[in-house]
């Protein structure tokens, strides 16, 4: 899979793909960071398109950029709809909430996983207690962003996050949608996913 930002945009519609890993520069080349949907964002901003749709194809990665293209994506004057494919999971859930009421989308074929934030870390004990409530309120921050787009408190999303020994859970698209992570459940006979096919 591609780990890039690809857009295309006209004074009506702009189109987001968001693949593979989430991450900064110092990750490798080409991945999926804040900074590179930033200059493409203001291409977004310069042709005024008010309808921006965001295809998200991701496993996950860094939560300091997902967090970041979360917010860039949420300042945006236009109606924003993001659409899941294949695994969306870890951070590239959080990205999918950007979306505007009732415009949070999943493939029928898709999965999704949220789940507790985790790292490598080395140091002394003091080192390893800091990073570890640093893990901890990033998990609040997550839950919250989540509850923030149902009716369900973000304990329950915790609950959801911490299951499996924090390692979270896998969600059919019937399952988002009972959890409040997902408005919508498309098909291809919608004509929805084959827009994506041609794009890949």
């Amino acid at each position: 899979m591609n780990q890039e930002i690809k857009i295309s945009a006209t004074q009506t519609v702009a189109t987001i793909d968001i693949e593979g890993v989430i991450g900064s520069e110092q990750q490798g080349d080409a991945v999926t960071s804040y900074n590179s949907l930033r200059e493409k964002l203001q291409q977004i901003e310069q042709l005024q398109s008010p309808v921006v749709v965001v295809n998200i194809r991701s496993v996950g990665g860094d939560v300091a950029d997902a967090l970041l293209i979360y917010e860039a994506l949420c300042s945006l004057d236009a109606h924003i709809t993001t659409r899941c494919y294949g695994y969306t999971a870890s951070a590239a859930t959080i990205i999918a909430q950007a979306a505007n009421e009732g415009c949070r989308e999943m493939a029928a074929s898709a999965l999704y996983l949220i789940h507790n934030c985790s790292c490598v870390v080395e140091g002394n004990a003091l080192d390893l207690k800091e990073q570890a409530e640093l893990l901890q309120k990033t998990d609040e921050r997550i839950a919250a962003i989540y509850a923030a787009r149902s009716d369900k408190g973000a304990d329950y999303y915790a609950e959801l996050m911490a299951q499996n020994n924090g390692n979270g859970v896998w969600l059919s698209p019937e399952q988002a949608v009972d959890a409040g992570l997902v408005d919508t459940i498309v098909t291809a006979e919608s004509g929805v996913t084959a827009s994506l096919l041609t794009r890949l």
